[in-house]
């Protein structure tokens, strides 16, 4: 009588992991879509995110990167979460320079040299333009979130946003050359959501 008990009780120790873990495994939905326009070049390095999502978001630990290679900013675009920081690095063989002039996060990191690298910390919601004293031809972007939950183009205007809790949120983007969009979007927990922006000049 006691094994058949212990028995019937390890199965449901086992039916409960079972569940549990199909909860988490259902836990959040994804979003995925595109961006269109009829110039194609525009279609790459556009940050869509979502807006006014509730919680606290802890930044990462680990910096981001944006690289200087072949005299350029890599990646010419950077979304982060409010809070984080980025790695300058020179990949170059050549001076390096970073700056930016915005007002919500100004600064200038000076000239440093090959291999080197500088650290910024992003704790403004905004974007910030970069660009590099020594090469004028060099810019790039960090755009800062107030939400872990964006993501950017690829060079066919396509997007995944992972792991977003089930909900009903305003969707954004963001372009250097065009012009800011938003609509609705419901993401149901363990499903994926498609949405799809016109984008214009």
């Amino acid at each position: 009588m006691k094994r058949i008990l212990f028995n019937a009780a390890f199965v449901m120790v086992l039916l409960g992991m079972v569940v549990i873990g199909q909860k988490e495994a259902l836990a959040g939905g994804t979003i995925t879509g595109s961006v269109d326009t009829k110039r194609v070049k525009y279609k790459r390095n556009v940050v869509v995110y979502l807006k006014n999502v509730q919680g606290t978001f802890k930044a990462p630990e680990k910096p981001y990167v944006m690289d200087q290679k072949d005299l350029t900013f890599m990646p010419h675009v950077l979304p982060v979460l409010v809070g984080s920081k980025v790695d300058f690095k020179n990949s170059d063989n050549v001076n390096h320079n970073v700056f930016s002039p915005t007002e919500c996060k100004s600064f200038n990191l000076g000239t440093f040299g090959p291999g080197g690298y500088k650290t910024v910390t992003f704790d403004k919601v905004c974007v910030v333009d970069l660009l590099c004293n020594v090469h004028s031809e060099m810019s790039a972007y960090v755009v800062v979130l107030d939400n872990p939950y964006f993501a950017v183009t690829g060079a066919d205007g396509s997007f995944t946003i992972e792991n977003v809790p089930a909900g009903t949120y305003e969707i954004a983007v963001w372009s250097e050359k065009l012009k800011s969009a938003t609509q609705s979007v419901t993401v149901a927990d363990g499903s994926s959501a498609t949405v799809t922006f016109n984008l214009t000049r």
